[in-house]
This record gives structure tokens, C-alpha cells and sequence, in this order.
């Protein structure tokens, strides 16, 4: 009986250590910048004191299977993986003629891949974060421009104009 209970007390602290450290999963914020979403991180004592290092941006569409509309890794581009304070944002398609547009109506999710760069007194101890969210691309009425709006993942669209827009300029 002894040794089940010790197994038991060796297998907690590994089985614990396998799960995700708090942090590691947040939503991505999403912003319009001229009918075009920019995509930042959220503003919390971690990113407004050490801003995460974003190695990868990639939107998908979410009814295609998951192969990437546009994806932009910063080391394979030959370009520095930017630090992204919650007051900046990068724009999709930013720096690359290739990226399509946006289709109104269409659900497209957002993963930016990246790390901290470790917290002031513990240098090199970077941990992993992602960033992800979903949003639809509509049409706003009368101002004849698209604007990305923030959706739930799961929440099941009823209509392609159905989703009210947020921060919308």
C-alpha cells in the first residue's frame, strides 16, 4: 500500500509540471487601421512590463482547413522578430505584396507565435507565448471600407454582416 502512495507522490509534481504555465494562451486584440486589422497583444502587468517578442503572425481562414491566408515569420523573412508593446499592433499583410485581401462575410482566426523576454532580475528565462483570436471582415454601412471585428472562435456566425463592429473608424 506504501508504494502506490509513494508513486503517486513522485507522479503529481511531473504530471504538473506538463501542464501550461499560466499566461501562455491570450487573446489576441484586434484593431482596424483603415479597413485593415491590425493585430496586437492584450494590455496586462506582463505585456506593458516586458512587451513579448513575436516571432510569427499567421491568419487562417476558418472554414479552409487551417493552411494560412497570409503568414509572416520574422526570422525566415530575413527581418528582426519586432517586441510588441499592447500600444502597437502589426497590420495584416504589412510588407508583403503577396498578402490577399480580406473577404467580407469570411471568419479568419489570428495566432501570433512568441516569447517573453524574461522578467527584469531572471534574465533568460523567456517563456513561450501565443496570442489568438477571430474575427469577421464586414462591410460598414455607408462608409464603403471593411473593418475587422472581434468574434468568439466559437460562436456560430447567422449572417456574412451579423456581427456589430467594434472601434470601428
Amino acid at each position: 500500500m506504501q508504494l502506490p502512495v509513494a508513486l503517486l507522490g513522485l507522479l503529481l509534481p511531473m504530471m504538473a509540471s506538463g501542464a501550461s504555465p499560466p499566461g501562455r494562451y491570450l487573446s489576441a486584440t484586434i484593431q482596424d487601421r483603415d479597413g485593415v486589422p491590425c493585430f496586437g497583444v492584450p494590455d496586462t502587468r506582463e505585456t506593458r512590463s516586458n512587451a513579448p517578442i513575436i516571432a510569427r503572425v499567421s491568419v487562417t481562414d476558418s472554414g479552409a482547413g487551417g493552411a494560412p491566408v497570409w503568414e509572416h515569420i520574422f526570422l525566415r523573412s530575413g527581418t528582426a522578430e519586432p517586441a510588441l508593446p499592447p500600444s502597437q499592433c502589426l497590420v495584416y499583410g504589412h510588407g508583403d505584396a503577396s498578402a490577399p485581401a480580406l473577404r467580407v462575410g469570411t471568419r479568419y482566426e489570428v495566432v501570433m507565435s512568441g516569447y517573453t523576454p524574461g522578467t527584469p532580475g531572471k534574465q533568460g528565462e523567456a517563456q513561450k507565448r501565443v496570442f489568438g483570436s477571430c474575427f469577421d471582415v464586414v462591410d460598414v454601412a455607408g462608409k464603403g471600407v471593411m473593418t475587422s471585428v472581434i468574434a468568439d472562435c466559437a460562436t456560430v456566425r447567422t449572417s456574412p454582416t451579423a456581427p456589430v463592429p467594434q472601434g470601428a473608424r
